[in-house]
Protein backbone atom coordinates (compact mmCIF):
# COMPACT_ATOMS: atom_id res chain seq x y z
CA UNK A 1 0.00 0.00 0.00
CA UNK A 2 1.45 3.40 -0.62
CA UNK A 3 1.90 6.34 1.96
CA UNK A 4 -1.61 6.98 2.95
CA UNK A 5 -0.41 10.75 3.84
CA UNK A 6 -0.27 11.84 0.50
CA UNK A 7 -2.42 9.12 -1.22
CA UNK A 8 -6.07 9.37 -1.34
CA UNK A 9 -7.37 5.67 -1.39
CA UNK A 10 -10.09 4.81 -3.47
CA UNK A 11 -13.18 2.93 -3.40
CA UNK A 12 -15.48 2.98 -6.07
CA UNK A 13 -19.25 2.14 -5.59
CA UNK A 14 -20.76 0.41 -8.74
CA UNK A 15 -19.33 -0.85 -12.19
CA UNK A 16 -21.13 1.34 -14.48
CA UNK A 17 -19.62 1.95 -17.52
CA UNK A 18 -18.35 5.39 -16.72
CA UNK A 19 -16.66 4.09 -13.35
CA UNK A 20 -13.77 2.09 -15.92
CA UNK A 21 -12.71 5.89 -17.31
CA UNK A 22 -12.63 7.11 -13.85
CA UNK A 23 -10.73 4.08 -12.75
CA UNK A 24 -8.32 4.96 -15.19
CA UNK A 25 -7.58 8.49 -13.86
CA UNK A 26 -7.20 7.45 -10.44
CA UNK A 27 -4.05 5.47 -11.88
CA UNK A 28 -2.78 8.36 -13.56
CA UNK A 29 -3.36 10.71 -10.74
CA UNK A 30 -0.56 11.48 -8.17
CA UNK A 31 -2.18 11.07 -5.30
CA UNK A 32 -4.54 8.71 -5.95
CA UNK A 33 -4.79 4.79 -5.76
CA UNK A 34 -7.80 2.41 -6.83
CA UNK A 35 -8.55 0.34 -3.86
CA UNK A 36 -11.77 -1.77 -3.93
CA UNK A 37 -14.95 -1.74 -6.02
CA UNK A 38 -18.64 -3.02 -4.87
CA UNK A 39 -21.17 -4.18 -6.37
CA UNK A 40 -24.58 -5.91 -5.24
CA UNK A 41 -23.19 -8.78 -7.29
CA UNK A 42 -19.68 -10.04 -5.93
CA UNK A 43 -18.88 -11.80 -9.40
CA UNK A 44 -19.54 -8.47 -11.16
CA UNK A 45 -17.09 -6.77 -8.51
CA UNK A 46 -14.20 -9.44 -8.99
CA UNK A 47 -14.60 -9.02 -12.65
CA UNK A 48 -14.25 -5.44 -12.68
CA UNK A 49 -11.18 -5.46 -10.13
CA UNK A 50 -9.88 -8.01 -12.59
CA UNK A 51 -9.93 -5.90 -15.66
CA UNK A 52 -9.18 -2.35 -13.48
CA UNK A 53 -6.21 -3.01 -10.74
CA UNK A 54 -8.24 -2.99 -7.82
CA UNK A 55 -7.34 -4.72 -4.86
CA UNK A 56 -10.42 -5.81 -3.39
CA UNK A 57 -14.01 -6.57 -4.29
CA UNK A 58 -16.97 -6.53 -2.44
CA UNK A 59 -20.62 -7.88 -2.90
CA UNK A 60 -21.72 -5.01 -0.35
CA UNK A 61 -22.00 -1.46 -0.40
CA UNK A 62 -22.65 -1.65 2.88
CA UNK A 63 -18.93 -3.34 3.53
CA UNK A 64 -16.67 -1.70 0.98
CA UNK A 65 -17.81 2.17 2.88
CA UNK A 66 -17.17 0.33 6.51
CA UNK A 67 -13.72 -0.37 5.35
CA UNK A 68 -11.26 1.87 7.70
CA UNK A 69 -8.66 1.66 4.67
CA UNK A 70 -11.04 3.70 2.29
CA UNK A 71 -10.57 7.49 2.39
CA UNK A 72 -13.16 8.58 -0.58
CA UNK A 73 -15.62 6.42 -2.47
CA UNK A 74 -16.71 7.30 -5.71
CA UNK A 75 -20.80 6.24 -6.66
CA UNK A 76 -21.56 6.53 -10.43
CA UNK A 77 -24.94 4.59 -9.25
CA UNK A 78 -27.89 5.25 -10.99
CA UNK A 79 -29.54 8.36 -9.93
CA UNK A 80 -32.97 7.45 -8.18
CA UNK A 81 -30.71 5.35 -6.01
CA UNK A 82 -27.57 7.07 -5.16
CA UNK A 83 -28.88 9.68 -1.98
CA UNK A 84 -28.81 6.28 0.50
CA UNK A 85 -25.98 5.67 -0.48
CA UNK A 86 -23.94 8.66 -0.09
CA UNK A 87 -25.34 9.80 2.93
CA UNK A 88 -24.30 6.42 4.58
CA UNK A 89 -20.23 7.23 3.34
CA UNK A 90 -20.29 10.63 4.58
CA UNK A 91 -21.24 9.30 8.23
CA UNK A 92 -18.52 7.11 7.81
CA UNK A 93 -16.31 9.57 7.21
CA UNK A 94 -15.39 9.02 3.23
CA UNK A 95 -15.01 11.85 1.20
CA UNK A 96 -17.97 11.73 -1.66
CA UNK A 97 -17.44 12.20 -5.44
CA UNK A 98 -21.27 11.44 -6.97
CA UNK A 99 -21.93 11.72 -10.53
CA UNK A 100 -24.24 13.47 -11.55
CA UNK A 101 -27.24 14.42 -11.95
CA UNK A 102 -26.77 14.61 -8.20
CA UNK A 103 -30.43 13.39 -7.49
CA UNK A 104 -33.29 13.26 -8.52
CA UNK A 105 -34.62 16.40 -6.65
CA UNK A 106 -32.75 19.21 -4.69
CA UNK A 107 -34.25 18.22 -1.06
CA UNK A 108 -32.21 15.01 -1.61
CA UNK A 109 -29.36 16.64 -2.90
CA UNK A 110 -29.29 18.86 -0.08
CA UNK A 111 -29.61 15.88 1.91
CA UNK A 112 -26.71 14.47 0.72
CA UNK A 113 -24.57 17.70 1.10
CA UNK A 114 -25.71 18.33 4.76
CA UNK A 115 -24.29 15.03 5.29
CA UNK A 116 -20.67 15.67 4.05
CA UNK A 117 -20.82 18.65 6.11
CA UNK A 118 -22.12 17.62 8.89
CA UNK A 119 -19.67 14.76 8.38
CA UNK A 120 -16.09 17.25 7.61
CA UNK A 121 -16.26 15.24 4.26
CA UNK A 122 -15.60 16.87 0.72
CA UNK A 123 -18.61 16.25 -1.35
CA UNK A 124 -18.13 16.97 -5.34
CA UNK A 125 -20.32 16.18 -8.49
CA UNK A 126 -18.10 14.39 -11.56
CA UNK A 127 -18.01 17.67 -13.98
CA UNK A 128 -15.03 16.91 -15.62
CA UNK A 129 -14.62 19.88 -17.84
CA UNK A 130 -14.42 22.46 -14.78
CA UNK A 131 -11.42 20.76 -14.70
CA UNK A 132 -9.89 20.70 -17.54
CA UNK A 133 -6.97 23.32 -17.87
CA UNK A 134 -8.81 24.74 -20.81
CA UNK A 135 -11.88 25.68 -18.92
CA UNK A 136 -8.73 27.63 -16.08
CA UNK A 137 -7.52 29.17 -19.45
CA UNK A 138 -11.15 30.10 -20.41
CA UNK A 139 -11.88 32.12 -17.10
CA UNK A 140 -8.76 33.42 -16.91
CA UNK A 141 -8.98 35.32 -20.44
CA UNK A 142 -12.48 36.24 -19.80
CA UNK A 143 -11.00 37.94 -16.95
CA UNK A 144 -8.30 39.94 -18.34
CA UNK A 145 -10.36 41.04 -21.40
CA UNK A 146 -13.02 41.75 -18.71
CA UNK A 147 -15.27 40.11 -21.69
CA UNK A 148 -18.75 40.38 -19.95
CA UNK A 149 -20.99 37.02 -21.30
CA UNK A 150 -24.65 38.42 -21.69
CA UNK A 151 -25.79 35.71 -24.10
CA UNK A 152 -25.17 31.59 -24.27
CA UNK A 153 -26.52 28.91 -26.82
CA UNK A 154 -24.71 25.74 -26.27
CA UNK A 155 -25.85 22.21 -27.22
CA UNK A 156 -24.94 18.87 -25.94
CA UNK A 157 -26.71 15.69 -27.84
CA UNK A 158 -26.15 12.30 -29.36
CA UNK A 159 -27.74 9.70 -31.53
CA UNK A 160 -29.69 6.98 -29.37
CA UNK A 161 -31.05 4.03 -31.37
CA UNK A 162 -33.88 1.93 -30.74
CA UNK A 163 -31.87 -0.71 -28.55
CA UNK A 164 -30.53 2.05 -26.21
CA UNK A 165 -33.71 3.51 -25.63
CA UNK A 166 -35.03 0.19 -24.90
CA UNK A 167 -32.39 -0.91 -22.60
CA UNK A 168 -30.55 2.01 -21.21
CA UNK A 169 -31.20 3.48 -17.50
CA UNK A 170 -31.14 7.00 -18.62
CA UNK A 171 -34.40 6.30 -20.59
CA UNK A 172 -35.71 5.01 -17.04
CA UNK A 173 -37.70 7.10 -14.43
CA UNK A 174 -36.82 4.45 -12.17
CA UNK A 175 -33.33 4.73 -12.15
CA UNK A 176 -32.77 8.31 -14.19
CA UNK A 177 -35.97 10.15 -13.79
CA UNK A 178 -33.95 13.83 -15.11
CA UNK A 179 -33.79 11.38 -18.60
CA UNK A 180 -31.27 13.74 -20.80
CA UNK A 181 -31.77 17.16 -18.95
CA UNK A 182 -29.83 15.41 -15.72
CA UNK A 183 -27.56 13.39 -18.31
CA UNK A 184 -26.96 16.21 -20.74
CA UNK A 185 -28.17 19.66 -19.71
CA UNK A 186 -26.82 19.64 -16.56
CA UNK A 187 -23.68 20.85 -18.16
CA UNK A 188 -25.08 23.42 -19.97
CA UNK A 189 -26.42 24.75 -16.98
CA UNK A 190 -23.51 24.24 -15.32
CA UNK A 191 -21.29 26.55 -17.77
CA UNK A 192 -23.84 28.54 -17.59
CA UNK A 193 -23.96 29.57 -13.57
CA UNK A 194 -20.13 29.38 -13.81
CA UNK A 195 -19.43 31.94 -16.42
CA UNK A 196 -22.84 34.20 -15.58
CA UNK A 197 -21.63 34.60 -12.08
CA UNK A 198 -25.62 33.97 -10.21
CA UNK A 199 -28.19 31.55 -10.28
CA UNK A 200 -31.13 32.53 -12.99
CA UNK A 201 -34.07 34.72 -11.77
CA UNK A 202 -36.34 32.61 -14.35
CA UNK A 203 -35.98 29.56 -16.38
CA UNK A 204 -38.21 28.05 -18.86
CA UNK A 205 -38.19 24.52 -20.77
CA UNK A 206 -40.19 22.17 -23.27
CA UNK A 207 -40.41 18.37 -23.57
CA UNK A 208 -39.98 18.06 -27.05
CA UNK A 209 -39.63 14.25 -27.14
CA UNK A 210 -39.95 11.13 -24.21
CA UNK A 211 -39.64 7.42 -23.83
CA UNK A 212 -40.44 5.52 -20.49
CA UNK A 213 -41.56 8.77 -18.83
CA UNK A 214 -38.20 10.60 -19.44
CA UNK A 215 -37.82 13.38 -21.37
CA UNK A 216 -35.23 12.77 -24.35
CA UNK A 217 -35.42 15.99 -26.16
CA UNK A 218 -35.11 19.36 -24.09
CA UNK A 219 -34.75 23.34 -24.95
CA UNK A 220 -34.57 25.81 -22.18
CA UNK A 221 -33.14 29.07 -21.52
CA UNK A 222 -31.95 30.40 -18.34
CA UNK A 223 -32.62 34.29 -17.72
CA UNK A 224 -30.22 36.37 -15.46
CA UNK A 225 -30.35 40.11 -13.82
CA UNK A 226 -28.23 42.60 -12.66
CA UNK A 227 -28.51 46.08 -12.50
CA UNK A 228 -28.36 47.35 -15.92
CA UNK A 229 -27.71 44.09 -17.68
CA UNK A 230 -29.88 41.11 -19.33
CA UNK A 231 -28.41 37.92 -19.43
CA UNK A 232 -30.00 34.97 -20.93
CA UNK A 233 -28.16 31.28 -21.89
CA UNK A 234 -30.19 28.68 -24.33
CA UNK A 235 -29.49 25.08 -24.44
CA UNK A 236 -30.55 22.31 -26.18
CA UNK A 237 -30.29 18.21 -24.73
CA UNK A 238 -31.11 15.65 -26.59
CA UNK A 239 -30.88 11.74 -27.25
CA UNK A 240 -32.63 12.53 -31.04
CA UNK A 241 -29.93 14.48 -32.35
CA UNK A 242 -26.19 13.76 -34.17
CA UNK A 243 -22.77 14.23 -31.24
CA UNK A 244 -23.01 18.12 -30.64
CA UNK A 245 -20.74 19.14 -27.68
CA UNK A 246 -20.72 22.69 -28.46
CA UNK A 247 -20.93 26.07 -26.57
CA UNK A 248 -20.97 30.00 -27.74
CA UNK A 249 -20.72 32.79 -24.93
CA UNK A 250 -21.24 36.13 -26.30
CA UNK A 251 -20.20 39.56 -24.91
CA UNK A 252 -20.25 42.97 -25.74
CA UNK A 253 -17.07 43.27 -27.40
CA UNK A 254 -17.10 39.42 -29.15
CA UNK A 255 -17.68 35.62 -28.67
CA UNK A 256 -15.83 32.87 -27.43
CA UNK A 257 -16.34 29.16 -29.14
CA UNK A 258 -15.83 26.10 -27.83
CA UNK A 259 -16.23 22.84 -30.01
CA UNK A 260 -16.26 20.27 -27.64
CA UNK A 261 -16.87 22.04 -23.80
CA UNK A 262 -17.78 18.68 -22.30
CA UNK A 263 -15.77 16.10 -23.00
CA UNK A 264 -12.18 18.08 -24.14
CA UNK A 265 -10.05 15.98 -25.77
CA UNK A 266 -6.87 14.67 -23.94
CA UNK A 267 -4.77 15.65 -26.90
CA UNK A 268 -5.57 19.27 -28.28
CA UNK A 269 -8.45 21.33 -26.37
CA UNK A 270 -9.48 24.67 -27.77
CA UNK A 271 -11.13 27.59 -27.84
CA UNK A 272 -11.47 30.89 -30.39
CA UNK A 273 -12.03 34.24 -29.11
CA UNK A 274 -13.42 36.22 -31.74
CA UNK A 275 -13.22 39.99 -31.10
CA UNK A 276 -13.72 43.84 -32.59
CA UNK A 277 -16.34 41.85 -35.61
CA UNK A 278 -17.84 43.89 -37.78
CA UNK A 279 -19.34 44.38 -41.17
CA UNK A 280 -17.71 46.72 -42.98
CA UNK A 281 -17.37 48.24 -47.02
CA UNK A 282 -21.28 48.24 -47.27
CA UNK A 283 -22.01 45.06 -45.37
CA UNK A 284 -19.56 42.80 -47.83
CA UNK A 285 -16.73 42.60 -45.65
CA UNK A 286 -16.13 40.64 -42.41
CA UNK A 287 -13.34 42.56 -39.96
CA UNK A 288 -12.32 40.85 -36.98
CA UNK A 289 -9.56 39.89 -34.69
CA UNK A 290 -9.43 35.97 -33.70
CA UNK A 291 -7.76 34.56 -30.69
CA UNK A 292 -7.28 30.65 -31.21
CA UNK A 293 -5.99 29.35 -27.67
CA UNK A 294 -4.76 25.49 -27.29
CA UNK A 295 -4.34 23.70 -24.21
CA UNK A 296 -2.50 19.88 -24.85
CA UNK A 297 -2.05 16.84 -22.40
CA UNK A 298 -4.88 17.17 -20.15
CA UNK A 299 -6.79 14.22 -18.96
CA UNK A 300 -10.08 16.06 -17.73
CA UNK A 301 -11.07 13.10 -15.97
CA UNK A 302 -7.29 12.61 -13.80
CA UNK A 303 -7.32 16.68 -13.00
CA UNK A 304 -10.86 15.86 -11.17
CA UNK A 305 -9.25 12.72 -9.24
CA UNK A 306 -6.09 14.65 -8.70
CA UNK A 307 -8.05 17.80 -7.30
CA UNK A 308 -9.95 15.86 -5.29
CA UNK A 309 -7.41 13.35 -3.59
CA UNK A 310 -5.55 16.51 -2.45
CA UNK A 311 -8.30 17.54 -0.74
CA UNK A 312 -9.21 14.11 0.89
CA UNK A 313 -5.48 13.47 2.31
CA UNK A 314 -5.47 17.03 3.33
CA UNK A 315 -2.70 18.15 0.96
CA UNK A 316 -5.51 21.14 -0.07
CA UNK A 317 -8.36 22.29 2.30
CA UNK A 318 -12.25 21.00 1.84
CA UNK A 319 -13.73 23.62 -0.42
CA UNK A 320 -17.54 24.62 -0.27
CA UNK A 321 -17.32 25.68 -3.87
CA UNK A 322 -17.91 22.25 -5.21
CA UNK A 323 -20.78 21.57 -3.03
CA UNK A 324 -22.14 24.29 -3.88
CA UNK A 325 -22.06 25.03 -7.41
CA UNK A 326 -24.05 21.13 -7.15
CA UNK A 327 -26.70 22.32 -5.32
CA UNK A 328 -27.09 25.73 -7.33
CA UNK A 329 -27.17 23.34 -10.55
CA UNK A 330 -29.52 20.40 -8.77
CA UNK A 331 -32.16 23.62 -8.09
CA UNK A 332 -32.06 24.82 -11.80
CA UNK A 333 -32.52 21.05 -12.97
CA UNK A 334 -35.39 21.03 -11.02
CA UNK A 335 -36.55 24.57 -12.11
CA UNK A 336 -36.40 23.24 -15.90
CA UNK A 337 -37.65 20.12 -15.20
CA UNK A 338 -41.15 21.89 -13.71
CA UNK A 339 -41.35 24.63 -16.50
CA UNK A 340 -41.18 22.02 -19.33
CA UNK A 341 -43.80 19.97 -16.94
CA UNK A 342 -46.14 22.70 -17.41
CA UNK A 343 -46.09 23.86 -20.94
CA UNK A 344 -42.77 26.04 -20.90
CA UNK A 345 -44.18 28.12 -18.04
CA UNK A 346 -41.83 30.84 -16.22
CA UNK A 347 -40.71 28.80 -12.78
CA UNK A 348 -38.92 31.75 -11.43
CA UNK A 349 -36.16 31.41 -8.68
CA UNK A 350 -34.98 33.66 -5.72
CA UNK A 351 -31.15 32.89 -4.45
CA UNK A 352 -31.37 29.61 -5.89
CA UNK A 353 -34.61 28.91 -4.49
CA UNK A 354 -37.68 28.27 -6.55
Amino acid sequence: MMNTKTTCRWGVIGTAKIARKVVRAMHLSRHATPVAIASRSLDRALAFAEDTGFDRAYGSYKVMIADPEIDAVYVPLPTASRSEVVIEAARAGKHVLCEKPVAPNAFAAQEMIEACINAGVQFMDGVMFMHHRRFELLRKRIADLKFCPTFMDSAFTFKADAPYLRSNIRTSIDTEPLGCVGDLGWYSIRMALTLMQNVPCAVRARHHDMYGGVPIHTTGELEFEKPGCSKLARFQCSYCHPLRQWIEIVGDQGCITIPDFVIGSPTEAEFEIETESSLIEIETVHRRISERLVVKGCVQEAEMIECFSRIAVGIDPIDPQWPRWAIETQRVTDAIMRSASNGGADVVLTNGLI
